[in-house]
């Protein structure tokens, strides 16, 4: 690295050390992290004390993404003229407080339904589409690794969420575990205002001294072919890999593995994909974007392929490989949005994709789901998922063999 281009990347990460901390914390109790990593804790308690099967139980978590997808693009839009600071604080407290209110009162499955729809309509703020929009903003030549760093925060999720869940509901029952995940979210809240704050005044400040975002608005976006590429990627890699988040720890109990042993083994998704959001960031601002996401691709893919063949036998690296694609994708989503449509409309334009991402990620453990109710088995929903990650392969590399990817 030259003197120069190394002074760029210590300016960039000058006064935006503690933003990319308070990033990490709120990610990792942001709404989709929690909510989505927890589910497979609670199937099985909930259809012990209520008869509830995985399929139906998984209904919830597509209905907590269908509202992300819904209101996603509203907030990011509130992302962009309010900033991250207010509407991600707002949005954590809120949630937790509806998950409370469900734990107390809940008692049927349309209940559990509409509880998770309201969760996502009050938590939706505090997910990577609103926390990630001052990284974007702030970064420019290390833009890649400051996303990684700020979303190693979702990926410990993936550690924390499923043993702490797992621990609690063991020793004091399933609402004890929801309490838990509202906690964690009440206590990110502050972190999320006071540490984002002086960062957002700064890039206030910068613009009023005639330093404008650039780039395209939303409808300009709509109206070129990278937007619709992007959607259907975004849109097929979280069907793949959506439902293997859920289902992981009832998978490997279904191999034969105890509840805290599948829950330990299915957790290790989240140190994977931990270590892969820092290795995806760093390589994003060092080899082309497509060629990052084809192989990341392609190891999910593996994974998956893996548990398929061997079970337990090949949990161990199945899910290794699976917590690499999982530590990529929104970091591919996020550097791809601000390459190629720019910062103008960063927190609209990101808040669709990652909304049809998060659809997608919730439609995976319903169809995993009950393609296991009908089958008893997971064999059919794993080959689905292997077959859709290979046509997301394919999206990826027709993506980046397009200029545009190449040019911003």
């Amino acid at each position: 690295m030259s003197e120069t281009a190394g002074t760029i990347v210590r300016s960039e990460f000058e006064g935006r050390k503690l933003l990319l901390i308070c990033a990490a914390l709120g990610l990792t109790a942001s709404m989709n992290a929690t909510m989505v990593y927890g589910l497979g804790s609670f199937m099985v308690p909930l259809n012990s004390a209520f008869g509830w099967s995985r399929g139906d139980v998984s209904l919830a978590s597509t209905i907590l993404t269908l509202g992300v997808f819904l209101f996603g693009p509203v907030v990011g839009r509130l992302g962009d003229r309010f900033g991250a600071a207010a509407v991600g604080s707002i949005s954590l407290v809120s949630y937790a407080a509806m998950v409370v209110v469900m734990s107390l009162t809940v008692q049927t499955l349309p209940g559990l339904w509409i509880f998770y729809f309201m969760i996502a309509l009050c938590g939706v703020g505090s997910t990577p589409i609103v926390l990630l929009r001052p990284i974007a903003a702030g970064f420019d030549k290390q833009r890649g690794l400051a996303l990684g760093i700020a979303l190693t925060g979702a990926g410990l999720s993936g550690f924390w969420v499923p043993n702490v869940v797992t621990a609690v509901i063991a020793n004091y029952g399933w609402q004890a575990g929801y309490w838990a995940v509202a906690a964690a979210a009440m206590l990110a809240a502050p972190i999320v205002w006071f540490g984002f704050r002086p960062s957002e005044k700064r890039d206030e400040l910068a613009n009023i001294r005639g330093t404008p975002k650039t780039g395209m608005t939303f409808r300009e976006a709509c109206n070129t072919r990278a937007f619709a590429m992007v959607s259907v990627l975004a849109f097929s890699m979280a069907l793949g890999i959506g439902g293997m988040v859920v289902h992981l720890n009832p998978l490997f109990q279904d191999y034969g593995a105890s509840a805290a042993t599948a829950a330990g083994l299915a957790s290790l998704i989240g140190i994977s994909s931990t270590f892969s959001r820092l290795l995806t960031g760093f390589s994003l601002d060092r080899f082309p974007v497509g060629l990052v996401t084809v192989l990341v691709i392609c190891l999910g893919t593996l994974g998956i392929a893996l548990i398929w063949l061997g079970g337990l036998r090949f949990g161990l690296p199945g899910v290794i490989l699976i917590g690499l694609l999982l530590g990529a994708e929104l970091d591919l989503l996020a550097y791809l949005t601000s390459r190629l449509f720019g910062q103008r409309a960063f927190g609209a334009i990101y808040g669709w994709t990652y909304s049809l991402f998060s659809f997608g990620f919730g439609l995976g453990p319903l169809l995993m789901g009950h393609l296991h109710d009908q089958f008893g088995s997971y064999d059919i929903a794993l080959l689905a998922n292997v077959s859709l990650l290979l046509g997301s392969a394919a999206v990826a590399f027709g993506l980046s063999a397009r200029s545009q990817m190449e040019g911003r």
